[in-house]
């Protein structure tokens, strides 16, 4: 009876052999998809720490271009203000010859009439007293333009912006505005 038994434990014996190599080829692959697993997640984690130094350089980029803007836009406004005070000192300095004008147009000559008046010259800035001088002695803005060495739009501005400060609509209207505060002498 042994002999019989034998064949039966060796067949038990093989399915379990056989079992356990199923199982340990089973395990095997359950590694292999584990590691495969981390090495996706190491790729994943590489890829989101590159995502993140390309948002840092471009953030830095960003800054950068910020700063360079905010550069460029004090380079403007200390051009702008070098360019106002070289027209201020060439206004101060400057005087036009055969047109009557003072040799530095910041002087108000005298008011005559209300002090309301000479407030609102006051008001004014030299380059718009200047030109109402000159459109009060009759020249016109393409005159005006060229002895100030200015474009015609630039005069078109300060006499709308005279217009504006003095609630005055119209050429005439400016004249009878300089006269009456002496920017120009009344005609006898």
């Amino acid at each position: 009876m042994k002999r019989i038994d034998q064949p039966a434990g060796k067949s038990a014996m093989n399915t379990r052999l056989e079992k356990a190599e199923a199982r340990t080829d089973q395990a095997e692959t359950r590694a292999d998809q584990a590691k495969t697993r981390a090495e996706s997640a190491e790729t994943r984690t590489e890829q989101a720490e590159n995502r993140t130094e390309l948002a840092k350089t471009r953030t830095e980029q960003a800054e950068t271009r910020t700063g360079q803007a905010e550069t460029r836009a004090e380079q403007a406004e200390t051009r702008a203000e070098q360019a106002e005070t070289s027209l201020e000192s060439c206004i101060h300095n400057e005087m036009v010859p055969d047109k009557g004008i003072s040799q530095n147009p910041l002087t108000i000559p005298s008011v005559t009439g209300t002090a309301g008046r000479g407030r609102l010259l006051e008001r004014l800035t030299a380059r718009q007293r200047e030109i109402l001088q000159f459109i009060a002695q009759g020249e016109n803005t393409k005159q005006i333009a060229d002895l100030l060495k200015i474009s015609p739009k630039t005069v078109e501005y300060h006499r709308m912006k005279l217009m504006t400060v003095l609630n005055v609509h119209d050429i005439p209207g400016l004249v009878r505005f300089a006269m009456r505060v002496g920017l120009i002498p009344p005609e006898g």
